[in-house]
């Protein structure tokens, strides 16, 4: 996927093109009911929704229709390089702290055409300083040089992920760092919310969700109000995955802060707008390898696969086996996004620690180590004590089977490293 572009897509940008059609079910759904949003010529999507039980009385339902995917907001972690003016700009930023701290959140001029809230907290105990622009947050350390973990924490918003882009989110943060005397050395993906919305008719229960849910995590919470369901969570808070199902339509009237998505969603009836909303944490990215901003952009689709198949799906009750239960019509639909978000291709989870984590990881780290290493060699010169670094780890190595590890550390990530013909270490 082009990294130029916010993976979005929406009927309303084909919607020429596409019709709606009816779908059916191979059982009677009680507490929903539903057709698919299907664009019109695509043989793949009609498939999809055809009947499995053919033998089954097959009932007509009501309608349910696609209408936007993407990245709802993303949160990274930079690794951004202080100039020789830090100690100025920290002492600044201390001071605009404690300005907060007594009088409360204020504005103040970064440059002549960009402002930002400043607050008297930070993020955790990493982040000491935060600024709101209108298109993020940003939170600032203190410590001059980043190691293993980013420095500057970066929270693009909603409306910016989808009426703007990344692209423009991160121009806008490498000038604002810029002023500050900051350049971004890399990016690490923190968190990301993806999502998919539908026109559903009528709307979800509590009752459907109980009957047809096939989900890994049995942390259900619903949010029932007026006894009408508004939000079901699967996962705790502060879970790697957490799924969020909610009518996004109600959300948007009530708050009435983000009503341009009814020009996104090409409607202006809100009326039983759902959204079905992943949130992944940083664990959960490492272990979907999405390890730096590449990955962000070329596994969007993969990682929804997982999501919508593996993760969590709605089902009929028609076998024992939850896994080879029929897919309810409507989620294939939901599933269908996939294709929408980018490529398909399939994900696995690894959840064993650190095994695809990227060259920058170990950069850090052994970096975070030369001056404990300089320390023991008795050197306050970074220089001398990388070649002595160097010189004690081909000695180490030397007497070593190198080759052989990497060759069985590339099969367990599942890579092919080729031979550069050069010296081996030896057993």
């Amino acid at each position: 996927m082009d990294s130029n572009k916010h993976p979005i897509t929406s009927d309303t940008e084909t919607k020429s093109e596409s019709t709606l059609q009816t779908a059916k079910a191979s059982a009677d759904l009680a507490g929903f009911a539903g057709t698919a949003g299907i664009l019109a010529g695509s043989a793949e999507h009609s498939s999809m929704a055809e009947p499995v039980t053919r033998h089954a009385l097959i009932p007509l339902l009501d309608n349910f229709q696609y209408l936007l995917c993407g990245f709802d907001s993303l949160d990274l972690g930079l690794f951004v390089e202080w100039g020789t003016d830090w100690p100025v700009v920290l002492k600044a930023l201390q001071g605009f702290k404690e300005k907060a701290q007594k009088i409360g959140e204020f504005v103040e001029d970064i440059t002549p055409d960009r402002k930002c809230v400043f607050f008297p907290n930070g993020k955790g105990d990493n982040y000491s300083f935060h600024l709101q622009f209108p298109e993020f947050h940003l939170y600032i350390a203190k410590s001059e040089k980043f190691g293993n973990s980013p420095n500057v924490y970066l929270s693009i918003n909603s409306e910016t992920m989808w009426n703007k882009g990344v692209d423009h989110a991160l121009n806008l943060v490498k000038e604002d760092l810029r002023y500050f005397g900051g350049k971004i050395d890399s990016i690490l993906p923190s968190r990301l919310d993806i999502c998919a919305d539908f026109k559903l008719s009528p709307g979800l229960t509590l009752p459907f969700i109980e009957e047809h849910t096939v989900c890994r995590s049995r942390d259900l919470r619903p949010i029932i109000k007026g006894g009408t369901l508004e939000t079901c969570y699967f996962g705790s808070p502060a879970a790697p995955i957490r799924l969020r199902i909610y009518d996004k339509g109600k959300e948007v009237l009530k708050k009435g802060e983000k009503l341009w998505f009814a020009d996104l969603w090409g409607t202006s009836d809100l009326e039983n707008i759902w959204r079905v909303e992943f949130q992944l944490r940083r664990p959960a990215l490492k272990q979907l390898k999405i390890n730096d901003f590449e990955d962000l952009w070329q596994r969007p689709g993969g990682v929804w696969n997982y999501l919508t198949g593996e993760w969590f799906s709605l089902r009929l009750r028609d076998n024992d086996r939850q896994d080879r239960r029929t897919i309810h019509p409507w989620w294939q639909e939901v599933q269908a996004c996939g294709e929408r978000l980018g490529k398909d291709i399939r994900i696995r989870r690894d959840f064993s620690s650190n095994s695809h984590a990227s060259a920058l990881f170990f950069i850090s780290h052994i970096a975070g180590c030369l001056p404990s290493f300089a320390v023991r060699v008795k050197t306050r010169d970074y220089r001398e004590a990388i070649l002595s670094l160097g010189k004690a780890l081909y000695e180490h190595w030397g007497k070593r089977d190198f080759d052989g590890e990497v060759i069985k550390r590339a099969i367990k990530l599942g890579q092919v490293i080729e031979s550069t013909g050069g010296a081996h270490g030896t057993a």
